[in-house]
């Protein structure tokens, strides 16, 4: 019997980039590595071969089912897990994954949490959540069919009737999707010429048109994906498992073309097969909206929170039924001057996993302003102990900017009282942030994408901003007023932008006085930390490209 009791199926092409990480993502875990390269003429090949790789050499045939069944056929562990350059294993799931593999549980394979980064940055958002069968055991007759998305759930259900697949929370990052990738590889072309060659051999089959649709979105031409999708929708039964996934993105193409009435009815068909999958609750919620009901808007995306992560089964958003449905709560509920109910939302999204800078910019400004509740909530006290020092400095600045009174942290140091982070958790104590840690923990959490790392341009370019009389602020002693970081002693675009923000808030500040004005100066001044995110990360792109 083969002492090798996992084995990492790869297939690659010109991932010099890429693979690296891939491979450093999975070295505590598996016992080989198979590595079936379709023609590179780049470092690929030598870097595979200097992590330990197995590595074969083929020509590439438009078949990616055929790659991945090599791979298959050289791999000598019990169990094999699936994936490719441009992923990521989580380094916490490994624990996890460990167990399953020398376990003794009946499951013939393993759904994973394929998380696709759809936006360029580190940690873009938002993520679309995938469940995919990514680890299963290692038999003759288990592979892969069709040249594109290939599958291979169906062929281990057919060649085993009585197998068990089990989902798990086992996460990997997909970064393939980035645009930046995706325009590099030719991606887009590519699959559409698998596609529609493949639809001209076997078919109209309603899996291969609905691809086929979501590569001519991609594209931009939204008239024949609509076409596509709608065939598609025809001919789909309810128990295949991309049916809720096609309404939804059908829903999203009707909106994108300005047919928002139709993507109200697909939405709403769509929730009575599929009362659980909060993205459509969401998505409805978005396009009621924009039709001018914010009432039925509000309900769906109560909704949409109310039911939370939607199963495990479903292609999802991250954040759709937690922090996103609370912030669009909380952004309603600013518009009709509903504070309070405003600063529930806030609060509920902060509470949520992956909740981003924005909301605590939300939250904090909002107390700040009306002044008749606490500075900083639990929920904001809370969130904010478990971010990284350096970007607690640069968001307290950010809450503060313009005047009032330093931020007055509860109890003491959030460094020193974090709580115990679980086995596995990547949260650790920080030290004193200086300008060279903030830029450091930036640079960090570009190389170990997280889930809040959309803040990190905000860091990053604050801390830049940074003089050296500021850097002794920490959170165990708040810091003065005169001690605040003064984005003005320099001449880089994001000091500006900030001191504008400074003076013009100063100038609603006033303007709140007045009885006449006290209302919508107040709705102003709420704003003004959001734009300077955006601002920053705006300013950090352009500086980058």
């Amino acid at each position: 019997m083969s002492k090798v009791k996992l084995s990492a199926c790869l297939i690659v092409r010109n991932e010099q980039h890429l693979l690296p990480d891939c491979l450093h993502s999975i070295r505590q875990v598996v016992d080989e590595i198979i590595v079936v390269d379709t023609g590179s003429t780049d470092e690929t090949i030598a870097i595979a071969k200097q992590a330990g790789a197995i590595v074969l050499e083929i020509p590439w045939n438009d078949d990616f089912a055929a790659a991945r069944n090599l791979s298959l056929a050289h791999a000598t562990g019990k169990w094999v897990l699936i994936l490719d350059a441009d992923e990521r294993l989580d380094a916490e799931s490994i624990p996890l994954l460990r167990k399953l593999v020398e376990g003794n549980d009946p499951y013939e394979g393993y759904f994973l949490r394929v998380e696709h980064a759809i936006g360029d940055g580190f940690d873009p958002t938002p993520i679309t959540v995938n469940p995919l069968l990514r680890l299963f055991r290692n038999r003759e007759a288990y592979r892969f069919e069709g040249a594109i998305h290939e599958q291979i759930a169906s062929v281990i259900i057919r060649e085993k009737v009585d197998a068990v697949l089990a989902f798990t929370p086992i996460r990997v990052l997909h970064l393939g999707y980035q645009p930046h990738i995706v325009s590099g590889k030719d991606k887009i072309a590519r699959n559409i010429h698998m596609l529609e060659r493949i639809i001209e051999n076997e078919g109209r089959q309603p899996f291969h048109l609905f691809n086929l649709a979501v590569e001519r979105l991609r594209q931009g031409d939204d008239i024949t994906a609509l076409t596509l999708l709608r065939e598609a929708r025809e001919i789909t039964p309810l128990s295949a498992s991309f049916t809720h996934l096609m309404i939804k993105i059908e829903a999203w193409a009707c909106a994108r073309s300005g047919k928002i009435d139709e993507a109200v009815q697909l939405c709403t068909a769509g929730i009575k097969d599929f009362p659980d999958y909060t993205d459509l609750h969401f998505a409805l919620a978005v396009y009621y909206d924009a039709s001018g009901n914010r009432h039925a808007a509000i309900e769906a995306m109560r909704e949409a929170a109310r039911i939370g992560t939607p199963p495990s089964h479903y292609h999802t958003e991250g954040g759709v039924g937690t922090f996103r449905a609370h912030m669009q709560l909380g952004a309603w509920a600013l518009e009709a001057r509903a504070w309070r109910e405003a600063a529930r939302a806030f609060d509920a999204a902060l509470a949520a996993e992956g909740c981003p800078a924005a909301a605590w910019l939300a939250s904090v400004r909002l107390r700040r302003v009306q002044g008749d509740l606490p500075a900083l909530s639990e929920a904001a006290a809370q969130w904010l102990q478990v971010q990284p020092q350096a970007l607690c400095a640069a968001l307290l600045s950010a809450a503060q900017h313009g005047g009032g009174s330093a931020l007055e942290l509860p109890h003491a140091s959030a460094a020193h009282n974090a709580p115990t982070p679980p086995v596995g958790s990547s949260i650790t104590p920080q030290a004193k942030p200086t300008a060279a840690s903030a830029r450091s923990t930036a640079s960090s959490a570009a190389k170990n994408p997280s889930r809040t790392s959309a803040t990190v341009s905000l860091a990053d370019l604050l801390a830049d901003n940074n003089n050296n009389n500021n850097h002794d602020n920490n959170l165990s002693s708040p810091p003065k007023h005169t001690q605040h970081v003064q984005p003005t002693t320099n001449n880089t675009p994001i000091a500006q932008a900030l001191s504008y923000l400074s003076k013009a808030d100063i100038a609603l500040a006033r303007l709140q006085q007045y009885p006449r004005s006290r209302t919508s100066a107040a709705t102003s001044r709420l704003l003004l930390p959001l734009y300077a995110l955006a601002l920053s990360a705006q300013t950090k792109e352009a500086s980058t490209t």
